[in-house]
């Protein structure tokens, strides 16, 4: 008898543990390809299951902030709490307006990504500083020549690409 009281106890933390590991998001709950489709501007946001990302911008081309174009963002994600992630991203910057694109410094920016219940949509907040050329924009007490956000978000949602068929 204490045996089967064993097993059935055994069973009921099992069952337990199962249930509270279904409620915690994994990295494959984040994971995906998302669109921020804006009136005049698109962004795409890939997650990567193994905390790096990817986000290209469809003005990366024209004028960013500073003034100058840049290239896609490269960075890496972790999670910060229920349905939210942080992640850092960087990219180059340049000036064109020189006769030929002139390298000018390296934007560093701080996202937060607070997703939906379900997943499928993702509130976006971010704050970035771009550097000079040749400044370390690891080093704390580096100075950066230009600050923004991305208050043109407020508003807009990323949403998740669906799978075909």
């Amino acid at each position: 008898m204490k045996m089967m009281y064993l097993f059935s106890l055994l069973g009921l933390l099992s069952l337990g543990a199962s249930l509270a590991a279904a409620d915690t998001p994994g990295n494959s709950d984040f994971t995906g390809t998302y669109l921020a489709s804006l009136p005049t501007r698109a962004e795409i946001l890939q997650l990567h299951g193994d905390g790096t990302a990817l986000i290209t911008l469809s003005d990366e081309v024209t004028a960013g902030a500073g003034g100058f174009t840049f290239s896609d963002s490269l960075g890496s994600w972790k999670v910060a709490g229920p349905r939210k992630l942080t992640a850092r991203f960087l990219n180059l910057n340049f000036d064109v307006t020189q006769p030929a694109a002139t390298f000018s410094g390296t934007a560093v920016v701080d996202y937060v990504y607070q997703f939906s219940a379900n997943f499928r949509t993702i509130a976006v907040t971010c704050t970035g500083k771009i550097y000079a050329p040749g400044v370390d924009p690891f080093n704390p007490s580096s100075i950066p020549d230009v600050e923004f956000d991305c208050s043109y978000l407020n508003g807009f949602l990323y949403k998740r690409m669906p799978l075909a068929g």
